[in-house]
């Protein structure tokens, strides 16, 4: 597949993780996989000072992440994906449109096999399983082919940070000045006053603040 959305690296592990706001341990588990299972994400083999996380990565890992929260185990989602993937027809199970409606009824009866046991935590419910990953898919935009075109990142809220794997490089950035999360936090980062970086990238000082949260894990 010759598209930049599955075959170019945008984001190192450790940045992709900063960007969905969950632990780098946690990411690098479902991008390299368990001890009894293989990756869950389509990470790229691993190369020196090369990106291994493409766009098609980092929007199954916010999906994942949905259903993490709503209660489905990743160490155990390996069979399950497999029965996804048979059932949709296609490899990229995790950002299949219809997720939230086919695929929750096939995790659901999957997870009520005697190979699915342990998939749902003990309070998970269907319906509250559902309603979470369709919030979480609301913040992807969709391609006419039915993949992922864009993601909107919940973590950045209330910034509007968009990962848009043809604009920027694929880099993260905000919405409206176009200006990248890593541009505007270098230059916090190097001592730049949080007004002047504003004013130099046409972000908001919200922005700003933003950019020094995720990137810096501080306050601007």
């Amino acid at each position: 597949m010759d598209d930049v959305r599955f075959t170019v690296g945008i984001l190192d592990m450790s940045d992709a993780a900063r960007f969905l706001d969950m632990s780098r341990s946690t990411f690098r588990r479902w991008a390299t996989g368990y001890e009894r299972g293989g990756p869950l994400l389509h990470a790229l083999p691993a190369a020196p000072r090369t990106a291994r996380v493409p766009f098609i990565a980092v929007a199954e890992a916010h999906v994942l992440e949905a259903l993490r929260t709503a209660g489905v185990r990743p160490q155990r989602i390996r069979p399950a994906l497999n029965r996804l993937q048979k059932e949709f027809g296609r490899e990229y199970a995790l950002v299949a449109r219809n997720l939230a409606t086919d695929g929750i009824d096939v995790l659901w009866d999957f997870s009520r096999t005697s190979e699915g046991e342990g998939l749902m935590a003990g309070a998970t419910g269907q319906m509250v399983m559902r309603e979470i990953v369709e919030d979480y898919l609301r913040y992807v935009e969709w391609a006419d082919d039915g993949y992922p075109a864009a993601l909107h990142l919940r973590s950045c809220q209330p910034s509007k940070v968009v990962i848009d794997p043809y604009r920027s490089f694929g880099q993260p950035f905000f919405e409206g000045s176009r200006a990248r999360v890593q541009d505007v936090a270098a230059m916090l980062k190097a001592g730049e006053d949080p007004e002047v970086v504003a004013e130099e990238h046409g972000v908001s000082i919200d922005d700003v603040r933003t950019a020094a949260r995720v990137l810096l894990g501080r306050a601007a």
